[in-house]
């Protein structure tokens, strides 16, 4: 049929001959301001996920990434690269801090304080303890302690703790007071010796920190990024088509 079909219906219909049709797409006077609205809330919806709810979210991943670092005792990038074992877990032993891996402890203060800090379309992770770095990247840390009697008495202490030996009497020269000689005594034990019998006042420490990265680039933290990031532009196509 030839001639114009008019029923309410956008876009209207002109039939020009048996094989050419022309559409009519016209708009009532309330259409245009309902698809500036649409475009409206569209733009806010994009901007609210772009600039809150994505950082806040790829935050949380960020974070709980870096701490699992610490419960594997390792990084994570390109599969698990383990640290180095500290002293405390290599002697092993019956004591309370003898149950905690490298790097925590019963207070977890150096991984519980990784966080977050969210931005308007960005975010930051970082660990604001002052050692945080040392441990992160290694390094060599000197000091120049004043030797104390409760510092003395502490190194006796780990003398009697790192020979298996109980304390007792003072028998002759202090150089025995472990129960034999320095020889018999384990070299862990020997240095803690060595400063308990020191007569100087203040000494020269260099102690070699090994890297026990936990926060840096991982490829497995880029992984979990990119899915909620692909996931977040799923929310907004989603949104659009609801529209």
């Amino acid at each position: 049929m030839i001639g114009r079909a008019h029923r309410g219906d956008v876009p209207d219909v002109e039939y020009l001959t048996a094989t050419k049709v022309r559409l009519y797409f016209n708009m009532t006077s309330d259409d245009p301001q309902k698809l500036m609205q649409l475009v409206t809330k569209l733009k806010e919806q994009v901007e609210r996920e772009v600039n809150d709810r994505l950082p806040r979210k790829v935050g949380i991943i960020a974070v709980q990434h870096f701490k699992q670092n610490f419960r594997d005792s390792g990084f994570h990038d390109g599969g698990l690269r383990p640290w180095k074992k500290s002293q405390r877990e290599l002697r092993g032993g019956m004591g309370a801090s003898a149950r905690y891996k490298t790097l925590t402890s019963a207070r977890n203060h150096l991984m519980s304080s990784t966080q977050a800090h969210i931005g308007r379309g960005e975010v930051s992770i970082e660990n604001p303890v002052p050692y945080a770095v040392i441990h992160n990247e290694g390094g060599t840390i000197v000091s120049n302690p004043t030797i104390t009697p409760k510092m003395r008495k502490y190194a006796w202490a780990m003398v009697y703790k790192l020979s298996g030996r109980k304390r007792g009497k003072t028998t002759g020269r202090k150089g025995k007071r472990a129960g034999g000689s320095k020889e018999a005594i384990p070299e862990e034990a020997k240095k803690w010796m060595a400063l308990a019998l020191t007569k100087k006042t203040k000494i020269k420490i260099r102690a070699k920190m090994p890297k026990r990265q936990f926060i840096g680039e991982s490829r497995e933290l880029m992984q979990k990024v990119s899915k909620e990031v692909n996931d977040s532009i799923q929310r907004i196509k989603d949104g659009i088509s609801t529209l």
